[in-house]
């Protein structure tokens, strides 16, 4: 059964095909690598299926599809991870140069089905709790000494939540990208989720009278030998912010990854005495603003801090912070 995609034909000439081939790099580029890692697993997955069933997974039917998707739900697939699947099994018809499953269904059953998989399958969003600044505070104060493990996972927390990112930002963190001044630092971040075009994102993050997380962050790159020009060199230093340390807390020039920001996270908060598995790497993240939309922070101000495309999730932080305010029902309740 093909899983790959059709030949270019043969009959072109040898530099034409060269520079064809030489350009799917490019193409390829179009989604993040993430992406098309999720696919190819997805595609194998719905080749398995067509496999077992003895039934042609390019082209494949759209009835075929649809089944495929049943099954999926019925397993305990989450519909989101359905629907990316669907996506992925269109995405490598359209490569092959065929018409997908979904153009060429004309009685709309993939569309059906996906429809009653979201209806049928549909779970509750699994919110962790936000490290806000009373929680994030007492997560600080859990970590004890002023070894280089100490000052690092302080400077992450704080800097975490400061700067509203996302565990995977703080893990791809490069010296190149601070740039101290007298009110704090700003942190551009290259590319992220939000920036997949990969403009560049800038972060304010202010010195602070409270968390004071641009102290921290300097404490760390201070132990770690890490802050002002290379010594032999003269020139900016390169590298990551945060580094993975070894067991005796021993500096390497490897950056952490995002799970050292959950792991961190989740141990700090069953430290100060809560439940770690309320906790996450994104609770620094709904931990700013969170705490932003209770104090009435400008809502436009908290979607730039934050990087979110829309409004929509940012108020929705906004809304829960003022869900008493002004209630209905305060005069007669």
């Amino acid at each position: 059964m093909a899983r790959d995609l059709l030949p270019i034909s043969t009959n072109l000439p040898a530099d034409l095909l060269a520079e064809i081939d030489g350009a799917r790099d490019t193409l390829a580029a179009a989604k993040a690598s993430s992406t098309q890692k999720a696919y190819a697993s997805d595609w194998e997955r719905f080749c398995d299926f067509c496999d077992a069933r003895n039934v042609e997974a390019l082209p494949a039917h759209p009835d075929i599809v649809a089944l495929f998707a049943h099954v999926e739900a019925q397993a305990g697939i989450a519909p989101v991870t359905i629907g990316r699947r669907v996506a992925a099994i269109n995405h490598h018809h359209k490569e092959a140069g065929l018409a997908s499953p979904s153009a060429r269904d004309a009685a709309g059953v993939i569309a059906q089905m996906m429809a009653g998989v979201r209806r049928k399958y549909a779970r509750k969003k699994d919110q962790k709790a936000p490290a806000a600044a009373q929680v994030l505070t007492a997560m600080l104060a859990t970590i004890a000494g002023t070894g280089l493990r100490a000052k690092r996972d302080r400077a992450i927390l704080a800097i975490g939540m400061a700067g509203a990112f996302r565990r995977s930002e703080i893990a791809a963190m490069q010296l190149p990208d601070l740039a101290f001044e007298a009110s704090g630092v700003r942190i551009t971040i290259p590319r992220s989720k939000g920036d997949q075009e990969a403009e560049g994102q800038e972060v304010a993050i202010p010195e602070g009278q409270h968390i004071r997380p641009v102290a921290l962050l300097e404490d760390w790159l201070e132990a770690a030998d890490l802050k002002g020009p290379d010594p032999v060199t003269g020139k900016p230093r390169t590298g990551p912010v945060f580094r993975r340390l070894t067991r005796g807390d021993a500096l390497t020039a490897d950056p952490i990854n995002d799970k050292t920001v959950a792991r961190l996270v989740k141990a700090c908060a069953l430290a100060a005495g809560l439940d770690p598995a309320l906790f996450s790497g994104h609770s620094l993240r709904a931990g700013f603003l969170t705490e932003a939309a209770a104090k009435r922070a400008n809502l436009f101000k908290m979607k730039d801090h934050s990087r979110h495309k829309s409004l929509d999730t940012v108020a929705g932080y906004v809304r829960d912070a003022a869900l008493f305010d002004d209630h209905a029902g305060e005069e007669f309740l």
